[in-house]
């Protein structure tokens, strides 16, 4: 129905790529280490993850983009008497190899990066907010181009984040790994033809 000339095919497209989507991450586990507690160890699993994303990605060659990722998520344990719904907020640079094919984008990525922590307390007395590192593999990524500006993008892979938080009550601190089946889809935008608009002369 729509051919590569019209749907904007990735070979002569835009360089720049802007996207914004949804996030859910399932399964995975929380862990926490308490140094000071009878049991220190505590190892669970986590419900559904939601929030959201954005990216931006520059084409630096016919296989190769590089740019950032911004991401907002809650995260809550599957059972917890201690921790309510938290947030993270994930920001990092982005690397992506890609293959274009007609009006189709196929790629996998990596992005490391800080992710700001907020633990949503029941009482037990945590500090937030908190500095941590964060990483996200897309193990397969795809971009539907179904209008010459204007497409769609979905990811699988993996995410994974490991902060700290202070706790009153006990000298030392309490350590926070998250890891989760990731699923993300949204919309992006091609904006090529805004950087041409601007580098082009004035017409009289």
């Amino acid at each position: 129905w729509l051919s590569p000339r019209v749907a904007a095919a990735q070979v002569g497209g835009a360089r720049m790529h802007i996207g914004a989507g949804f996030v859910l991450d399932f399964g995975g586990e929380f862990d926490l280490e308490r140094p000071e507690r009878l049991n220190p160890y505590v190892n669970n699993n986590l419900d559904a993850t939601f929030g959201l994303r954005g990216h931006l990605d520059y084409q630096l060659h016919k296989y190769i983009s590089v740019g950032g990722l911004v991401r907002m998520s809650w995260w809550e344990p599957d059972y917890s008497l201690a921790i309510d719904r938290s947030f993270l907020l994930d920001l990092g640079p982005r690397l992506i190899g890609h293959y274009d094919w007609r009006d189709f984008r196929f790629y996998g990525g990596i992005s490391p990066g800080l992710t700001i922590s907020a633990i949503g307390d029941d009482g037990i007395g945590v500090d937030n907010p908190a500095a941590g590192f964060t990483l996200s593999l897309t193990i397969a990524g795809m971009e539907w181009w179904f209008a010459r500006r204007v497409g769609l993008f979905v990811e699988l892979g993996w995410v994974g984040h490991w902060f700290e938080h202070d706790v009153d009550g006990f000298n030392g601190d309490a350590e926070i790994d998250l890891s989760q089946g990731m699923f993300e889809l949204g919309f992006v935008f091609g904006v090529w033809a805004v950087t041409a608009l601007m580098l082009s002369p004035k017409r009289a």
